[in-house]
């Protein structure tokens, strides 16, 4: 029921089997939760988050692999490189299911490899081989090298490609076309020369209550059927988002400085109906999944046809090589989604870096000659696509954006900051931070900086959404109808955080849990433990709490995250125009929410005892 957990150091390639006390999953529930609560105790403030010492952590959900719907999340984290603080990226697919098939909850990996390795993992057996052979191999390579070579059609891989191994920071960490994107983490995988992890598992996550886990599944599912934004997400995926997403404003065009349909006016070549005609070939889905999200896409004609199949971009990367390049060629998103996915790395950051450059191109801060002779004009697809070949390959000019938006402007300096988009060195995800404050606020606030998904259900509760059948949930509807409320939505920020983070320690997925699932009820059948939303909403809190203490501990204070200026002033667009959004006095308010102390965001010793954290955290 609870899996054991691979203890790996990668210098010395001794390999240690761990059984761990039932508590800490009780407390910590799994993914991101587990994972800080162990790297918090084996992670030594101040460590290099390339050296040895850092701690990379594959970690699943508590839920993962079971009949429980959308149950394939698993979690990548250690200190990221790209910002110094806690690092955490969240994918799907089958990887998670396989690991806990195996027998594993969560792998660990310190040390640095005196060689390239992949762990191969064959039920209980864990084997360090090395990966010689198939460093510098793309990542769709790297997968199908390792099937030939283990002879295991249902091995699952999780794997970096060149990206990760010229330890670019926005490097990410795929598994089966999916990403674990954010934070840099697939720097972290190549310093320590581990290319990969394939698995093959043939257990069964065993469970206290299948009988209940089957009657829940399908009252769950039963009950989604008529949600209309699950039927969208089932036929456009995120993709759904787009042009509703530009035309109000929430989608960032040229670098941020413009909003709305207005200022990109063909934005109806995004809309995911008209992409879904010309391009669609099928769809595919994660473990467990009922909604199916994803699909894939062919280019018959043009410069990037072929005949082999690209996966159909999510919002983000839409966003990312589209309206924030001015670009309105979604066959370049697409080809270049699919270059970003090969060579590993995010494409959230990816795009802004472009646009960055864009901007400080058209600008005159950088010249045609220092950026390797490519015309880097506003929408045109050919030199993005040679910057982005570039920036992949940290080549050239490449290498100043290989690493972000913030090393970047320090390395061009001549005042390019002003038009570096991040928060603390990680650039935001592609939702305005002022349509929607608690997005921003969280932007700001989470102990990720940037990061959008932690924002969506403080949003929904802010809102009065249903989100669950729970009391511990349900009173708060209804009581925020103004989002400059700040006092009345502060506290409700807070509880939909700690749901967030309870959801997602879970391993289940985003965009199936608005729909009033039984999260609290699935643990209680899963485990067997006599389980409520309120000691899930307490373990979400617990996590956060353990995640901002971690920062601190590094060095990091509350003003180190911040939101860039151009997505924090005045919007132009949406339905707050023109207001002027107090990101501190909202943070202030989340923080005496979440019982953290609103200068130094250190956690009250009053709330540690809640928690149960004191003598682990010291103040």
């Amino acid at each position: 029921m609870l899996g054991k957990v691979l203890f790996i150091n990668l210098t010395s390639g001794s390999i240690e089997v761990v059984t761990l006390e039932e508590n800490l999953y009780r407390d910590f529930i799994g993914g991101g939760g587990l994972g800080v609560r162990i790297l918090y105790e084996r992670v030594k403030p101040k460590v290099d988050p390339l050296g040895p010492e850092n701690v990379l952590g594959f970690v699943t959900g508590l839920l993962t692999g079971t009949q429980v719907p959308t149950s394939s999340r698993w979690v990548v984290v250690g200190k990221s490189p790209l910002t110094g603080a806690w690092g955490e990226a969240n994918s799907g697919g089958y990887f998670g299911h396989e690991l806990r098939a195996a027998g594993y909850s969560a792998i660990f990996l310190s040390g640095i490899s005196p060689k390239p390795v992949y762990l191969w993992l064959n039920d209980s057996e864990a084997e360090l081989r090395d990966a010689s052979h198939i460093w510098g191999k793309l990542t769709d390579e790297t997968e199908e090298a390792l099937r030939q070579e283990l002879d295991e059609k249902g091995v699952r891989v999780a794997c970096i490609g060149p990206s990760g191994e010229s330890l670019s920071l926005l490097s990410s960490v795929m598994s089966g076309g999916g990403a674990a994107g954010r934070c840099g983490l697939g720097a972290v995988m190549g310093s320590k020369r581990l290319k990969a992890i394939a698995v093959r598992g043939t257990g069964k996550v065993l469970v206290a209550d299948s009988e209940r886990i089957i009657a829940l599944r399908k009252k769950y599912i039963d009950n989604a059927k008529g949600e209309i934004m699950m039927e969208r997400y089932r036929k456009y995926g995120t993709s759904e988002e787009n042009v509703a997403c530009i035309r109000a404003g929430i989608t960032g065009i040229k670098n941020w400085s413009l909003l709305g349909g207005d200022a990109f006016p063909n934005f109806s070549v995004y809309d995911p109906q008209h992409l879904r005609d010309k391009y669609w070939v099928r769809r595919e889905t994660c473990w467990g999944c009922p909604i199916g999200c994803k699909g894939t896409f062919r280019i018959e004609k043009g410069p990037y046809a072929r005949e082999e199949v690209y996966r159909r971009p999510e919002y983000e990367t839409w966003a990312a090589f589209g309206p924030m390049c001015f670009n309105d060629d979604p066959e370049f998103v697409i080809k270049a989604n699919d270059i970003c996915n090969r060579y590993g790395i995010d494409t959230i950051s990816t795009g802004t870096c472009i646009a960055f450059a864009m901007e400080c191109y058209e600008r005159g801060i950088i010249s045609k000659k220092e950026i390797d002779g490519i015309e880097l004009t506003w929408g045109n697809t050919s030199t993005m696509l040679a910057m982005l070949n570039k920036i992949v390959r940290r080549d050239g000019f490449g290498a100043v954006l290989a690493d972000g938006t913030k090393k970047a402007s320090e390395r061009i300096g001549r005042g390019s900051e002003e038009w570096a988009i991040h928060i603390s060195g990680q650039e935001p995800a592609f939702h305005d931070a002022r349509y929607w404050p608690a997005r921003g606020l969280i932007y700001c606030a989470d102990p990720v900086p940037g990061h959008h998904t932690y924002a969506t259900f403080p949003i929904l509760l802010s809102k009065g959404a249903h989100i669950g059948p729970y009391p511990e949930i349900q009173f708060l509807y209804g009581n925020s109808g103004e989002l400059l409320d700040y006092e009345a939505t502060g506290p409700i920020y807070a509880i939909g955080n700690s749901y967030y983070h309870f959801i997602t320690a879970c391993g289940l997925c985003l965009l199936a849990y608005p729909f009033s699932a039984p999260s609290a009820d699935y643990v209680s059948a899963v485990t067997g433990w006599d389980f409520t939303m309120g000691e899930g909403l307490k373990a979400g809190r617990r996590m956060q709490t353990l995640r901002q203490a971690f920062n601190l501990r590094e060095g990091l204070h509350p003003d180190d995250f911040r939101l860039p200026q151009r997505i924090s002033m005045p919007s132009m667009a949406g339905q707050f125009a023109g207001k002027q959004i107090d990101f501190d006095a909202l943070k202030q308010i989340f923080y005496r929410a979440m019982g953290w102390d609103v200068k130094t965001g250190w956690p009250l010793e009053a709330t540690l005892q809640e928690l149960g954290l004191t003598g682990l955290v010291n103040i």
